[in-house]
């Protein structure tokens, strides 16, 4: 077991762990029914470092911050270790619990990094958004959000519907 307390961050940590024992079991992810991955800390760290190298590559270094979006899963955790690992810090997010219909059933405002979200088993998806969304839109239970690509945004904002007028002027 390591002593954190002896590490200036958590990314070196991880780093002194996938050093010490390469040949471990480091994470298992699993559905319900089965085992879907298995991976040796050294495994883990083969699938981290071209990440790690991208995101040096971008610029992004020490004290830079990021959010993950995208569905729990271990690419999360290997994800949030690149992070980490390049001295980044990880941000909270707000989640938007939507009905099929996209309307708003539930709201969380910043939603920290590292926790597993509620579950709210009427919600049909989720929007993970920049923390203060929710607070900066005035978002609210009930809201109808309407959600699309951003081709499309552009599109409807370029070009918007003409309305047509019952009179004529001459």
């Amino acid at each position: 077991m390591l002593d954190l307390r002896q590490y200036a961050s958590l990314g070196a940590a991880l780093k002194d762990a996938l050093e010490r024992w390469p040949n471990e079991t480091c994470l298992i992810e699993a559905d319900r029914d089965r085992e879907k991955v298995r991976l040796t800390y050294s495994d883990f760290k083969e699938m981290a470092q071209p990440l790690c190298r991208a995101l040096e590559d971008a610029d992004f270094k020490a004290g830079d911050r990021a959010a993950i979006i995208m569905t729990n899963q271990s690419k999360w955790l290997i994800s949030a270790y690149a992070i980490l690992f390049c001295g980044g810090v990880l941000v909270p997010l707000d989640l938007i619990y939507l009905d099929e219909n996209y309307r708003v059933i539930h709201l969380v405002e910043y939603f920290p990094a590292f926790r597993i979200a509620p579950l709210r088993v009427q919600a049909e998806s989720v929007l993970e958004l920049p923390t203060h969304t929710i607070y900066s839109s005035q978002t609210q239970p009930g809201d109808q959000l309407v959600i699309c690509v951003a081709e499309e945004m552009n599109s409807r904002l370029s070009h918007p519907a003409v309305e047509t007028s019952s009179t004529n002027s001459s």
